[in-house]
């Protein structure tokens, strides 16, 4: 009889908690963060509108892929903190480049490294970036850029499975700020390997503005939008995966070579994996 008691005590107990939706703290470990280890890729693909004259439109495909160490530098008494991320290796191809070209852009992207401050919410700050300026015609190549776009931002406050709250962020890109709207949803809160994990669908969108001072301008025609997952590791408060999907048209003004291609869609995949 205490053994059926006990059993059915621990059976409510267990419905109890799985019942209860109760609200979590999601925040970046900004005092003590252990270094870390990003995996970063992206893979971008342009298509130019097909005519009467092609059966199949023109395409570029590039691939980059590159593993950084990320480092907390000092912590701030307002509960910030400001990390380097130092790239370790890079591997970069694209079909419309030569291996020479993509060769050398490799090793050009090796050599930089970023600073930055970061809040518990994980919005970002001064950003630094070593030997900033790009190679022309590498403008997809902006590291920073890539990893700002995947970049969650939390909602500061507890929140439960299914709530949703939405933040504007500013990236910075080429000398200019890109407005990246973000909206997310905490979908489920779950144990993994001893550590409490939750599982964030995130949404974006922003409006591609061209530079005027840069040699290639790109402009797209209305919103660049993208949705992903975030897998965030609550307990030691970093990153385990994000992912990303964006898509969008854009009008290309090469300068340079005087040639301009309108209304390229273009579709870009992002992917970050950390690890302690």
């Amino acid at each position: 009889m205490n053994i059926t008691k006990i059993f059915t005590a621990a059976a409510a107990l267990f419905l109890l908690c799985s019942c209860d939706n109760s609200a979590v703290s999601l925040a970046f470990n900004t005092q003590n963060a252990p270094q870390q280890k990003y995996y970063l890729e992206s893979t971008l693909n342009v298509f130019a509108p097909q005519d009467s004259m092609t059966v199949t439109p023109e395409s570029m495909e590039t691939h980059l892929w590159s593993m950084a160490s990320l480092s907390q530098m000092v912590a701030f008494d307002n509960g910030t903190a400001r990390f380097e991320m130092k790239i370790d290796s890079v591997d970069y191809k694209s079909d419309k480049r030569s291996v020479e070209e993509y060769t050398n852009i490799a090793k050009y992207l090796k050599t930089q490294h970023y600073q930055f401050k970061m809040a518990g919410d994980g919005s970002i700050s001064d950003p630094e970036v070593e030997d900033m300026a790009l190679q022309p015609g590498t403008e997809e190549l902006n590291l920073m850029k890539l990893f700002m776009k995947v970049q969650p931002i939390l909602p500061g406050s507890p929140v439960k499975v299914g709530e949703t709250w939405e933040r504007p962020v500013e990236i910075p890109d080429n000398g200019k700020m890109t407005t990246v709207y973000k909206s997310f949803t905490l979908e489920e809160v779950y144990l993994h390997d001893g550590a409490q994990m939750a599982k964030v669908n995130m949404n974006v969108k922003y409006k591609e503005v061209p530079d005027p001072d840069a040699k290639v301008q790109m402009e797209s025609d209305g919103f660049v939008v993208g949705t992903g997952t975030l897998l965030f590791d609550i307990t030691h408060g970093v990153i385990a995966t994000a992912s990303m999907e964006l898509s969008g048209h854009l009008n290309i003004n090469d300068l340079v070579a005087q040639s301009l291609f309108p209304n390229m869609h273009v579709i870009q995949k992002i992917k970050l994996r950390s690890e302690i």
